[in-house]
């Protein structure tokens, strides 16, 4: 005999019959904790969803700090060194992948071993980089983050901003970047004093190594990795000088 659906206060009791029909309405009969008998309602699943509806325990939402990674003990591993080299290294470790912060490790899973040769594991404390428990702005991380990962260059800011120059700078680096307007050239220089200077151009590839004598206009003062860096705007090439070296 299977138990029919009676109320909470009922379920645990002995039943002493099937459910039995009066007056269109379901009864079943059991024994009280006295010993006595008793009968009283016998429910359809409907009925008794209606009466008894199913209680969701609703869990609390992940708290940002969780999420993250930093948890109960509030710190992430972030990785100092050359990480592209061993993107392989990483995209099969347990390690995750932030834009503010690169590579990182969650507090709660155990370092790798070995580590790539060159890549050195450095804590980022919650408290770093939060103020009473919410993230800082996405660039005071990214400042917080550079000052761990990279040296202080020696670069400096040249000129004031919204002012052109004349500048001799050598080529050091030339990235392609897709944009929503198109492919954009990064062109990374130097002057003689090796300050570092940015110029983002639809219009023209530098080739690393080449001198240019270009005019330009000091567009923003920006630090990046550490390194202080003059970004320039509306540059034009005036000579480029070929490296020859083989």
């Amino acid at each position: 005999m299977s138990n029919a659906l009676v109320a909470k206060s009922y379920i645990d009791l002995e039943q002493l019959c099937e459910p039995y029909e009066i007056n269109g309405k379901m009864y079943v009969k059991v024994r009280m904790k006295n010993g006595t008998p008793k009968v009283v309602r016998a429910y359809s699943e409907s009925e008794y969803k209606k009466f008894y509806p199913e209680v969701k325990i609703i869990q609390p939402a992940k708290s940002r700090r969780n999420i993250l990674g930093f948890g109960d003990a509030g710190f992430i591993w972030i990785f100092k060194g050359d990480t592209y080299s061993v993107l392989d290294w990483f995209k099969v470790s347990p390690c995750r992948y932030a834009r503010t912060w690169g590579w990182y490790l969650p507090s709660d899973i155990e370092m790798p071993n070995p580590i790539p040769v060159g890549i050195e594991p450095i804590k980022l404390e919650w408290n770093e980089v939060s103020l009473n428990d919410q993230l800082l702005s996405e660039s005071d991380i990214q400042n917080i983050v550079d000052s761990k990962l990279y040296e202080v260059g020696n670069s400096q800011w040249v000129g004031e901003i919204g002012k052109r120059y004349a500048f001799t700078l050598t080529c050091t680096r030339m990235v392609e970047s897709n944009t929503n307007y198109g492919i954009s050239y990064i062109n990374t220089m130097v002057d003689e004093n090796d300050n570092i200077f940015v110029w983002m151009t639809a219009s023209r590839q530098l080739v690393p190594g080449n001198i240019y004598e270009l005019t330009g206009t000091i567009k923003q003062h920006q630090t990046f990795r550490n390194n202080k860096q003059n970004i320039l705007s509306n540059c034009r090439i005036k000579k480029e000088i070929e490296n020859n070296d083989t």
